[in-house]
C-alpha cells in the first residue's frame, strides 16, 4: 500500500457528537470535520452548538445542530427522527455528553449519583441503542464512548464518576460482541486529564495529576482527535470491544 491517506479519511462520513457544545466535544467535532466528516453537534446548549456549527463551516463541511438531552429518551428518539429525514444515514455516533461530581464519597448525594449516571451511562447506552438502530439497518456503523482513565483506576473524590466510566467501558465491550453481526464496532477513548479553556488545574491538585503521568504532561486536544480520527476511519474496521488509553502510561504507570 503506497498511500495510507484514504485509510484515515472522513470524507463523505456523517459524524454525530453529543455534549459537543463545549470542551472535548467541541474540540472532536470539528477535529473530525477537518479530517473531511459532516457533522451533527448536539448538546442543550444552542448559542454554543451554533458557534461550533460555524467553526465546522469554515472547514468546508456541513454542520447541523439539534438540542438534545440525553437523560430523556424521547429527546433521542426525536434526534434519531431528525437523523433519518435529513441525513439518512449516520455513519460515526461520538457519545461525550457526561456531568462529574468530585466529592468525597461520604458527600455524594442521590441528586449527585443520579446526575452522574443518567447522562454518562444511562443516557449513553440509549444513544447507543436508539442511534444504533440506524447503523443496523446499514449493516454498518462505528459508535465511540468517551470514557476515562479512571475506568481502571481510583483517585481521591472520584469514586461516583469512576463507577460510571467503568460502567463505560465494560457496556463498550458488551455491546460491541452483540452487535458486530449488525456490521457495527463500538470502542471507547480513555484519556487522562486534558487541558481545556474549562479545565483549570493547579497547585497541588495539578502536580498530583501530572505525577501519574509517565510521559509528563496533560494530553491535548491534538492527542484525543488523532485517537478519534482512528476509531471512526477505516483503518479502524478490525478493531472492536476495546479501550483506546489516551493517557501518557497513566494506567499503565498505576
Amino acid at each position: 500500500m503506497n498511500n495510507c491517506s484514504p485509510l484515515f479519511s472522513l470524507e463523505g462520513k456523517f459524524v454525530v457528537v453529543t455534549g459537543a457544545s463545549a470542551g472535548i466535544g467541541k474540540d472532536l467535532a470539528i477535529g473530525l470535520a477537518n479530517a473531511g466528516a459532516d457533522v451533527l453537534v448536539c448538546s442543550r446548549r444552542k448559542q454554543e452548538l451554533e458557534e461550533v456549527c460555524a467553526e465546522i463551516e469554515k472547514a468546508g463541511r456541513r454542520a447541523e445542530l439539534f438540542l438534545l438531552d440525553v437523560r430523556e429518551r424521547k429527546s433521542i428518539e426525536q434526534l434519531k427522527e431528525f437523523i433519518a429525514q435529513q441525513f439518512g444515514r449516520v455513519d460515526v455516533l461520538v457519545n461525550n455528553a457526561c456531568f462529574s461530581v468530585r466529592k468525597p464519597a461520604w458527600d455524594v448525594t442521590e441528586e449527585d449519583w443520579d446526575n452522574v449516571h443518567d447522562v454518562g451511562l444511562r443516557g449513553l447506552f440509549f444513544c447507543c441503542q436508539i442511534i444504533g438502530t440506524l447503523m443496523r439497518t446499514q449493516n454498518y456503523g462505528k459508535i465511540i464512548n468517551m470514557s476515562s482513565t479512571y475506568s481502571r483506576t481510583v483517585s481521591q473524590d472520584r469514586s461516583t464518576y469512576a463507577i460510571m466510566k467503568a460502567g463505560v467501558s465494560h457496556l463498550t465491550e458488551a455491546l460491541a460482541v452483540e452487535w458486530a453481526p449488525f456490521g457495527i464496532r463500538i470502542n471507547a477513548l480513555a484519556p487522562t486529564a486534558v487541558r481545556t479553556p474549562t479545565r483549570n488545574l493547579q497547585g497541588e491538585v495539578l502536580q498530583n495529576v501530572l505525577s501519574r503521568i509517565p510521559l509528563g504532561r496533560f494530553a491535548t486536544i491534538e492527542d484525543l482527535i488523532g485517537a478519534a480520527i482512528y476509531l471512526a476511519s477505516p483503518a479502524s474496521d478490525f478493531v472492536t470491544g476495546q479501550t483506546l488509553f489516551v493517557d501518557g502510561g497513566w494506567t499503565a504507570g498505576a
